[in-house]
């Protein structure tokens, strides 16, 4: 586990403190979803939780891979990941989203293929697979 720290509204923050892993199970959900609304950006400031209402840091643990795959959509949109978290709490505190299964899984990847002091690349990716189609992957758009 990866000790971290996220920033939440009060409100957002007495849920995540309370349902953390079930609020986690709906990653997949919102990921999608936000993929979707939200391109690529670059050439942009990170956005970052602007709410009303106080925010509170928050002290919390993610598995690597959840970690990984929240950073990585993260960057790739411009946004931090207490962003994202507060977007997982609001589908989340949604009652109607509570009786439906997550019909997909994810994997996130890395392919590092040049790394030292004159190189850097390396090759991200986030792939979705129906639970009831593991054959077809997803796409974004």
């Amino acid at each position: 586990m990866i000790m971290t720290s996220v920033s939440l509204s009060a409100t957002s923050a007495v849920h995540w403190r309370r349902h953390r892993r079930q609020i986690l199970k709906f990653t997949i959900r919102t990921l999608r979803i936000l993929i979707r609304q939200n391109p690529i950006r670059r050439g942009v400031a990170r956005q970052y939780n602007r709410n009303t209402e106080r925010c509170i840091v928050v002290t919390t643990r993610f598995t690597e891979s959840e970690y990984d795959t929240l950073h990585y959509a993260a960057a790739m949109m411009r946004v931090s990941v207490s962003w994202i978290v507060e977007r997982i709490i609001k589908l989340w505190k949604k009652p109607e989203r509570h009786t439906k299964d997550n019909a997909h899984v994810s994997n996130y990847d890395i392919y590092n293929c040049h790394w030292t002091t004159n190189i850097c690349t390396s090759n991200e990716s986030l792939l979705f697979w129906s639970k009831k189609h593991p054959e077809k992957i997803l796409r974004a758009s």
